[in-house]
């Protein structure tokens, strides 16, 4: 009598089965499938995520650069403040400079002679201020103006008496108090301004 051989996966059937083999084949099984359904979805939140970062980063790269075009331009504008103040300043404190050549300048001269260039200047950058300041700031740009114009009508003045220089001074502490109250809340703007924060 021939032995007959079987294939040797019968063997290990029934070896499983004995044991309760089946219950563990199904349970690698599942275990793989659950594994294999687990590492898919890393993948794709991985990926989702991925693309968050990048949308954000991209945000966060266009509001800096929003912001350093608003600064540059506040700068520029308060620049443009600052020059005149100081020769409103120079025109409060001193009738005329007389330089080492011996030349004497009137700094009324002076006064009206730069003007019309500050007016051109401002001009330029009040449509800006007007969109970028905000409405507190929008405020003192407006009394700066009043000052400066009643500084310019006290300028106009033909006698140069003691009321005209008293009427001067005075005309002249409006825009000081002006600009230290614009240049805090201007400070203040700057430290607080949000737009490199997505929100």
């Amino acid at each position: 009598m021939t032995p007959t051989y079987q294939p040797w996966y019968i063997d290990l059937l029934s070896i499983l089965g004995a044991f309760g083999g089946w219950a563990a084949v199904v349970a690698v099984l599942l275990h793989y499938l659950s594994d294999l359904h687990a590492k898919r979805t890393l993948q794709r939140e991985a990926s989702h995520l991925g693309q968050k970062v990048a949308d954000l980063s991209h945000e966060l790269k266009l509001r800096e650069s929003a912001y350093t075009k608003h600064l540059e331009l506040l700068i520029r504008y308060y620049e443009v403040f600052y020059r005149h103040y100081r020769i409103c300043q120079s025109a409060a404190n001193h009738d005329a400079h007389k330089f080492p050549d011996g030349n004497v300048v009137k700094t009324r001269d002076t006064f009206w002679e730069k003007l019309d260039a500050w007016r051109a200047e401002m001009a330029a950058f009040e449509g800006s201020a007007r969109l970028l300041l905000p409405a507190s700031l929008l405020d003192l740009h407006e009394e700066s103006i009043t000052a400066f114009n009643q500084f310019k009508n006290v300028m106009k003045r033909t006698v140069e008496d003691s009321a005209y220089q008293a009427d001067k001074r005075e005309a002249f502490a409006k825009i000081e108090d002006v600009k230290i109250r614009f240049e805090t809340g201007l400070r203040a703007f700057l430290r607080t301004e949000q737009m490199v924060s997505p929100k």
